[in-house]
């Protein structure tokens, strides 16, 4: 019985930090400060895109 209270409690017990991290390794990976200012943007607005428009209007990854 015990168990089945712990698992209800670790389905709602939701960490950010997992979020975090793959905000700041998409931020880590900006090429220069413009991208690091726009990549924060597109953050801190919450449309992080999977792919992003480069150079020459190629599409990174």
């Amino acid at each position: 019985m015990f168990s089945v209270f712990q698992s209800i409690k670790n389905l709602f017990n939701v960490s950010a930090t997992p979020s975090q991290d793959c905000d700041d390794q998409y931020l880590a990976e900006s090429s220069d400060i413009y991208d690091l200012e726009r990549r924060m943007r597109q953050v801190d607005s919450g449309r992080h895109n999977l792919y992003a428009i480069g150079a020459y209007g190629i599409f990174m990854r």
